[in-house]
């Protein structure tokens, strides 16, 4: 990447002085960490944010500015196993564990790797859950936009009762069965992770 380009994403002047670019690099990576941290985890959403951190990183290079990464190691991940309420709380788990750890680091190559794990993890509870749910007939359940997710407690609270037996009120069945139409047509638009 050449300086031009990188003063231009950076949306800096041409001459700008090492503090202008520290700060709007800064101001970059941060934005980019501060979306995977809040936002619904959307596979093909996320990975784009995540070749955005990749440009980032070259912008950094190519302007000669560094952000610190305090701890850059992924934390241990708990496999998806046991019922599908006991799934959906383990997968909030792991994303809870890797927003935590991206909160100590600014570097764009370290929230590079953490955004990848992510998407990968996400894709798997995806698969996970779509597979859960085939056989259910959602076939008259309104479509929740994929950035529109039930809280992780709710859901597995819903899952557990259902499991033990228990009758959902209306509005409840309703949000689950609009929940895992989300999770299957998220799993539908899969994008593959890279090898």
């Amino acid at each position: 990447m050449d300086r031009q380009t990188a003063l231009l994403i950076l949306q800096l002047p041409e001459a700008p002085t090492p503090e202008e670019i520290h700060d709007a690099f800064e101001a970059h990576v941060f934005a980019l960490r501060d979306f995977l941290f809040r936002q619904t985890v959307i596979p093909q959403v996320f990975r784009a944010k995540v070749d955005r951190l990749l440009t980032a990183s070259e912008v950094g290079e190519t302007l000669g500015a560094e952000l610190p990464c305090l701890d850059g190691r992924l934390p241990d991940m708990l496999p998806l196993e046991g019922t599908a309420d006991e799934v959906v709380r383990l997968h909030a788990a792991n994303v809870g564990r890797l927003r935590t750890a991206m909160a100590a680091t600014l570097d764009p190559n370290c929230l590079t790797r953490f955004g990848e794990c992510l998407v990968r993890i996400q894709q798997q509870y995806v698969r996970w859950m779509s597979d859960w749910a085939e056989d259910l007939s959602l076939k008259d359940t309104q479509n929740r936009p994929m950035r529109d997710e039930w809280p992780a407690d709710a859901l597995a609270g819903a899952i557990e009762a259902q499991r033990k037996g228990h009758t959902l009120d209306a509005t409840t069945g309703a949000r689950l069965a609009e929940e895992l139409l989300r999770l299957r047509k998220l799993d539908q638009s899969a994008v593959p992770t890279p090898a």
